[in-house]
Formats: structure tokens, C-alpha cells, sequence
């Protein structure tokens, strides 16, 4: 008999409809529906979070695309097609006195337009240390004095202060720009005026040191057409910065937020599917019946197999339609938990977490569902008169196989690092071996032990050894749904403390650059007596790099190369006899271990950050020149070192060795740590110090700390569903021998067995299978969270005693829910069950 599609889609659905309440239904919905509310939540949240990390990285740069150089940029720049449909900004940035009748005070000064800042708002206030306001910017004749060249002028608002030619009245404190951070050798203190008092102050003369910057806003696809019509135009001294190159510690903290999210959904999503396994099983197992009868009928084999395919398809669709309307309520309740840390208008998302969602669904059937309904299609029609016959299981490769494929496509759609994620499943895959076969054999030891034990015992365990296999099985998917739940709860607790702990509290919030070298002695007693956290003082050079053993760096690269950022502008150069905290050599030898010979021969030695060296193509042994005021000095790289770039510490991509650079003129810098209101402390130091340039981070150091708080409230939501599908698991485990169990609990009931010795029994054989399970979910933990500790992370290791409370938790847990499950057992007639059978 052949039936057309659309006939056998008819009658899968009606099958699907009359078999709704059949227990390996519900749970296969119930598991599918968990995976898809999972991985589409992550889908919206790490699609809407990209787009609030982008408006996070716009407001360090007070837009989303910057033209930035020492000149006006040219007409044509100004007049591109998507300019038109952009907003658009300008400022210009300079060196000035600022006088008053009694002082005079070198600063920054920032003239804006009336359009400035495009992202971000600028904050002030009208008096010192007092509650700051939003908005608004500098009017005509009017200026924003920083409180430290307010106080070092001895000014209040109202007075006036001449900049250049023309007066200007201090009209607010300012307190916060969007694009200040991130030039540690800005001059400080601040000010800001408007841009239509430039002319009058006639400050911009020929050879001024002027940094102008055109900022643009808008549609992110006019952005990128904009970026691409400025590449054309781009000159020598200009650059352009977009929001790819924003705050690289917020961005990469976010990130690393999003990755610890991935994580937590993968363990919900792998302990969905070993649901949907086994359950998948129970409903083919269940079904050879109703197969044989249809092939009896008439039907082929391979349209027996399309009707069940087909009604695992609907019901995958249906989950998907719940799992992505939950995956999308749930996201709004992440964006809440963040609502303190990310921007207020964080762009809606598209539909791609649905797609991704249906995508999950049909991932999951084909790979964990499908292998045990290939059995349905080979039934044979005879086993309606001899209901013993089996059909062949599905080849052994065709069933791993698929589920490798299913993983490797789950790993790929939630963007995890392949390389980590394949470590820890290979790395748990063969602690699943070795701890499967250790407890193979433990259970067939077990024979001997049970010689002398009481009926109970022997009742329980029996059951466990008489399918040794099909036990260690069934422990085994137990103890991955506790270690999948202990490692969440280790990634919302130690993982995240211990990423904290990277970050301590008095973490350096200033840098101070610009300190010359006979202020050295003087300012670094001083900073002892006001900070507890102080960087040592590191000598500072601009210097470029030019050759690469021999050759023109710049010749060596593609024009839009990232290392070309590097060589296209000046490197902050130091020399040191001690390794800096926070660098660890991973190639060549330092200074100490170095030979002398290279000194006298007149080649410099220098340690490169290991990443730059990549970019650079470049390892120990190799030939650098820079470019230092006006001379080329020749170097050979002696060692590469590792940067620890969020420690908030000065932190160098080339140092030199020491003994070499005694007569070159340089300044220091350093970075230290000031308290909550120590703005006086600030401004003394500024004031005994005035050529030193002070620059605050704490914006930063906030938002970092933020995140760090707030994603552990997200993870904490995760978790409800890595709980939820660890219990189906457990549900789909009893399910798929409750038969068994009923069956042979009638026979010893009709044999004289009480229901107290059948709890009994029962009772012993789930704590039992909780203990080993939790026992083996221990080892697990451990040995998971050590490769994450050190391959992904990168934390110190250390033994977690508490996770000696997983198999009492494993014993409670289980037994409770197996014998929640288990009651029809007791509760079933004995005569009718054996009349059935």
C-alpha cells in the first residue's frame, strides 16, 4: 500500500492527537520545549547584548564611526552619499593657558558643536561634589571648568577666565565626557567651550598641536557604507575608529558574560537531549506493535518509518512554538537583571533566535530521536503473531555518529570556542569511560556482597545486575545532570568570585603620565602617603616602528590589516630591570638571564608582547628598528611575554632592556588608587605637581564590576533550566524501565511480596543509584572545572571539598523522585498486570 505525503502527514497528526497523554510523549515535548526555550533565549540575548555592547562602545567614543586627525577633514570626507543620512558632529581638541587676573593653568580644551556627543551624554554640575546633571553642553561665551582646574584656578561659577583672545564665563563643573577615556596622555585638567567661540578666541594658529575629530551617528548599515567611503579618502595623518575598536575591558567582560551564559545553556540542552534519547527509545519500543500491525496492512517500510518521522516532526514543531515563545519572555527577565548596566534603548532583536530555535528543535530529534525510530521501519509483520521478534537495532556508528554531528551543530549555533568546548567534552567523555567501566565492574563485584544480604537488598540490587550495562547507563546520565548542575552553580559562585578576584577592590583608578624625571623622587613619596595601591613609576618614549628585519614594516601587511593600527602610530615604549606584575614570559629569557654580548655590539634588546608579536609575524631572534626622536635604534626581540591588559596597571607591548637607555629623555608614568571622595587628595597632588596630567578611570572600573554582579543573576536564571531538564531526565530514565518495574513488581506480589518490602527495595535501589551517581558527578565536577580553569579562564586550580554534599544530594533526590515516579508499581492489581502481560 503507498500513501501520499499528505496522507501520511494526516495520520501522523491524528496519531499524534490520540497518543497526546502517553507518559514518553509528554516527556519528549516536555524536553524538547526546554532546549528550545534555552537556546533561544540565549539567541535573543546575545543578539540584543551584541547591539547593547555596540551603544556601550558608542559612548566611549560619543558615536558610533570617528574621523580622527591633526587637520580639518577634507569636503569631499564631509559630503559622502551616507553623510547625508547620518547625524554628525565636530570637535576640536587643544592645548591653551587658561588665565585669570592671579594665575595661569596649561589644560585641555575641547571646543563642541551644538550636536556633541552623538552616543553618551555629558554630565556637570553646579557646584563641587553635588548632585550631577545630564545633558546639555557649553553655550556661546560660556566654559565647563573640571573640578581640578577649578580649584587650582580658585575660581566659582560666575567668574571669568580668558582663553586665548576671548573671556569666558565658568558656567558648570564638568564632571563626565563619553570619549574621554582612553588617552592616557591627554593634558589634563579639562575644559570645554563651544564651537563658535573658536574664532574669537583665535587660539588655532599654523603648527598648533590640534587633534580634530568628525563623529558620526546613525543606521548601522550607513555606518558601514560611510566607513567604506572614508577608507578611499583616508590620508596619512587620519584615522578612523569605529565601535569595533570601543572599551576593550567592557567589551571583552561582556563577552566573557555571554560565554559563561553559552556554557549554561549547552548543559541544559545536553541533558534535554540525553531526555529526548530516552524517551525517544521508550516511544519506539512502545510502538513495534503499532508498526508491525501497519506493516501487515500493506504499508512499506519506508513509509512506516516517514508516519513515525513525521509524528516526532509535529511534535517538534509544537515544542519549538512554545520553546521560542518562552525563550522570548525569558530574555526580557535577563535584560531586567541588567537593566542597571545596559544602555536604555537596546536595539529590538530579529528573528533569527526563532529560526535559531526551530533549528535546535530539529537538531535534537535528528540526532538524539532519530536513530532509535530507524528500528520502526525494519519491524516485521510477523511480530503480530510472535511478539518476541526484535528488529536490528540501528548500526553502533549510526547511532554515536549522530549524536557527534547533533553536538558539533549544537556547539556551532550557541558560538562556543570549539577548541574549549571540545576539550571538555573529550576530556568528560573519557572520565565517562573510565568511571563507566570502573562501575561496570563495581556492580558486578557487587554479586559476592549480596550472597549475605536481607530480601530488600537483594530485590533492589538485583534489578542493577541483571543489566549491568543498561545500569551503568542509567547512573551515568544521572550523574551528568548533577554535574552539569554543580558546575553551574561553581561558574554563578567560584568561577565568578574568583573572576573578581582578578579585579581586587583598590584596583589602580588614575593614571599619572607626564611626570618628569626630577619630580620623580618627590611624587612618588607623595602618592605613598595618599595611596595604598601604587604602580611602580615606569619610564615613558613615543617611538614607531618601522623595519621588520630589514624591511618596511608597513610594506609587509594589507592596508587594512589590524597590526596596521600599530605601526601607524606611535607605541608607548619603556625599560625596566624587573618583570612587570601581571607579564609572564613565555619565550626567550629576560634581561637577568640574557648574555652581554648584544649590548656591546650596539643591538638593543627588547621584550614583545606575545600578541603583537603574532600580528607581526614575528618570534625571539628577530630584528626590530623604532624610530625614537629622530633616530632609528636597531633591536633584536629577546623574549615575548604575556599581558594581563584589565589589571589596570601600566602595561607596555615593547620593553627595553634598561642597561641600554640610560641617555634617552623620557617622562614617567604610573597608576594608582584613591577612595570614594578623595577629590582633595586628587586636587593637592594636581596642585604640587601642576605639569603632571591626572586621568580618572573609575567609569570603567564600574562598568566591569557591574557586569560581574549582574551576569551572575543571569546565570542564576539559566540554571532554572538546566534544573528543569535535569529532572526530565530523571522522569525519562524511569519512564523507560517503569514497565519492567510494574511487571515484575505484580509477580512478587502474587508470589507473597508486601508492599513495604517492595519500598523498601525500591528505596535502596534509587539511593543507591543517587549515591554512585553523585559519587561519579563529583569526579566529573572536578575534573571539568580543572579544564575550564585552565584552558578557559585561566585561574589557579584548587580542590572543592563541598562537592562531597553531591551524593547525598544524588541519594535525596533520586530517590525522592523515583519514588514519586514509581508508584504505580504498588498502587497496579497484580492479576490485571499479569493478565496483560
Amino acid at each position: 500500500m503507498q500513501l501520499t505525503f499528505s496522507a501520511l502527514l494526516k495520520l501522523a497528526a491524528k496519531q499524534l492527537v490520540r497518543e497526546r497523554r502517553t507518559p514518553e510523549l509528554r516527556i519528549l515535548l516536555f524536553a524538547l520545549v526546554i532546549a528550545v526555550a534555552s537556546s533561544s533565549t540565549i539567541g535573543h540575548f546575545a543578539e540584543r547584548l551584541q547591539g547593547a555592547m555596540q551603544l556601550s562602545a558608542g559612548e566611549f567614543l560619543a558615536a558610533d564611526l570617528v574621523l580622527s586627525s591633526s587637520e580639518p577633514p577634507q569636503p569631499e570626507q564631509l559630503n559622502t552619499a551616507p553623510s547625508q543620512h547620518l547625524n554628525s558632529a565636530q570637535t576640536v581638541q587643544f592645548a591653551s593657558m587658561l588665565a585669570t587676573q592671579n594665575d595661569l593653568q596649561l589644560a585641555s580644551v575641547k571646543a563642541v558643536d551644538n550636536s556633541y556627543p552623538l552616543r553618551g551624554q555629558l554630565r556637570s554640575s553646579t557646584q563641587l561634589y553635588a548632585e550631577e546633571l545630564t545633558g546639555g553642553r557649553p553655550q556661546p561665551g560660556e566654559v565647563w571648568l573640571d573640578a581640578e582646574l577649578l580649584n587650582s584656578l580658585a575660581l566659582s561659577l560666575g567668574d571669568t577666565v580668558q582663553i586665548g583672545s576671548a573671556e569666558f564665563t565658568v558656567a558648570r563643573i564638568l564632571t563626565y565626557e563619553p570619549d574621554r577615556a582612553g588617552n592616557l596622555l591627554s593634558f589634563t585638567p579639562r575644559a570645554m567651550i563651544n564651537q563658535a567661540d573658536l574664532a574669537a578666541a583665535d587660539v588655532l594658529q599654523p603648527g598648533s598641536r590640534v587633534r580634530y575629530r568628525q563623529l558620526w551617528s546613525g543606521d548601522a548599515e550607513l555606518i558601514k557604507q560611510q566607513r567604506q567611503a572614508l577608507q578611499d579618502t583616508l590620508l596619512p595623518h587620519q584615522r578612523m575608529e569605529g565601535l569595533e575598536d570601543g572599551n576593550q575591558q567592557v567589551s571583552s567582560a561582556l563577552e566573557r558574560a555571554a560565554s559563561y551564559l553559552n556554557l549554561a545553556s549547552l548543559a541544559a540542552i545536553l541533558l534535554a537531549g540525553v531526555a529526548v534519547a530516552l524517551s525517544a527509545n521508550r516511544y519506539a519500543r512502545q510502538r513495534f506493535d503499532q508498526a508491525a500491525l501497519l506493516r501487515c496492512f500493506g504499508l512499506s517500510r519506508r513509509h512506516t518509518l516517514w508516519l513515525f518521522c513525521l509524528q516526532l516532526l509535529l511534535l517538534g514543531l509544537f515544542a519549538s512554538l512554545i520553546g521560542t515563545l518562552i525563550g522570548w519572555l525569558t530574555q526580557f527577565a535577563l535584560f531586567e537583571l541588567l537593566a542597571n548596566l545596559l544602555p536604555n534603548d537596546i536595539p529590538a532583536g530579529s528573528l533569527q533566535p526563532f529560526i535559531t530555535g526551530v533549528a535546535t528543535s530539529a537538531v535534537m530529534l535528528a540526532g538524539f530521536a532519530l536513530p532509535p525510530l530507524i528500528s520502526l521501519g525494519r519491524i516485521a509483520p510477523l511480530r503480530v503473531l510472535r511478539r518476541d521478534l526484535i528488529p536490528l537495532a540501528p548500526a553502533t556508528w549510526l547511532l554515536y555518529g549522530s549524536v557527534l554531528i547533533a553536538l558539533a551543530a549544537l556547539m556551532w549555533q550557541l558560538n562556543l570556542d570549539m577548541r574549549l568546548t571540545s576539550a571538555l567534552l573529550v576530556g568528560g567523555g573519557g572520565a565517562a569511560l573510565v568511571l563507566g567501566t570502573s562501575l561496570f565492574f563495581a556492580l558486578k563485584s557487587l554479586r559476592f556482597w549480596l550472597a549475605k544480604r536481607g530480601l530488600a537488598w537483594r530485590l533492589s540490587l538485583g534489578h542493577l545486575l541483571r543489566y549491568p550495562l543498561n545500569s551503568v547507563g542509567q547512573i551515568m546520565a544521572f550523574a551528568l545532570i548533577l554535574l552539569s548542575m554543580a558546575l553551574i552553580v561553581l561558574l554563578r559562585s567560584e568561577l565568578l568570585d574568583n573572576w573578581q578576584a582578578q579585579l581586587p577592590v583598590q584596583a589602580p583608578n588614575h593614571f599619572a603620565v607626564n611626570i618628569l624625571p626630577a619630580q620623580q623622587p618627590a611624587f612618588s613619596a607623595h602618592l605613598e602617603s595618599i595611596s595604598n595601591n601604587a604602580a611602580p613609576l615606569y619610564p615613558v618614549i613615543l617611538g614607531r616602528l618601522t623595519q621588520l628585519n630589514g624591511q618596511q614594516a608597513s610594506q609587509l601587511f594589507d592596508a587594512d590589516a589590524r597590526v596596521m593600527r600599530t605601526l601607524q602610530r606611535d607605541l608607548n615604549l619603556t625599560w625596566t630591570e624587573q618583570l612587570p606584575d601581571n607579564n609572564q614570559v613565555v619565550a626567550g629569557q629576560w634581561w637577568s638571564d640574557s648574555s652581554p654580548m648584544n649590548i656591546a655590539q650596539g643591538s638593543y634588546q627588547v621584550s614583545l608582547e606575545r600578541d603583537l608579536a603574532k600580528e607581526l609575524k614575528v618570534t625571539v631572534g628577530d630584528q626590530l628598528t623604532f624610530h625614537i626622536g629622530g633616530k632609528d635604534y636597531p633591536a633584536h626581540i629577546s623574549s615575548l611575554r604575556t599581558v594581563d591588559w584589565n589589571s589596570m596597571q601600566p602595561n607596555f607591548f615593547v620593553i627595553f632592556n634598561p642597561q641600554q637607555m640610560g641617555d634617552v629623555a623620557h617622562t614617567y608614568m604610573t597608576s594608582f588608587y584613591l577612595p570614594e571622595h578623595s577629590e582633595q587628595a586628587r586636587i593637592d597632588l594636581s596642585k604640587r605637581f601642576p605639569s603632571v596630567s591626572l586621568l580618572q578611570v573609575d567609569a570603567v572600573l564600574r562598568q566591569l564590576r557591574d557586569i560581574l554582579a549582574q551576569v551572575t543573576l543571569a546565570i542564576e536564571l539559566i540554571l532554572l533550566f538546566v534544573l528543569a531538564a535535569g529532572i526530565t531526565v530523571l522522569v525519562a530514565g524511569l519512564q523507560s524501565t517503569l514497565t519492567e518495574r510494574v511487571q515484575q513488581g505484580a509477580l512478587l506480589r502474587a508470589l507473597g511480596a508486601s508492599r513495604k518490602l517492595l519500598l523498601q527495595s525500591q528505596r535502596n535501589e534509587f539511593a543507591l543509584i543517587g549515591t554512585c551517581s553523585g559519587l561519579l558527578a563529583w569526579l566529573g565536577c572536578e575534573i571539568s572545572s580543572y579544564i575550564l580553569y585552565r584552558f578557559a579562564f585561566d585561574l589557579v586550580w584548587q580542590p572543592h571539598p563541598w562537592l562531597i554534599v553531591l551524593p547525598i544530594i544524588g541519594a535525596v533526590l533520586i530517590s525522592a523522585v523515583g519514588m514519586l515516579g514509581t508508584r504505580q508499581v504498588v498502587r497496579s492489581s497484580p492479576l490485571q498486570i499479569l493478565r496483560n502481560s
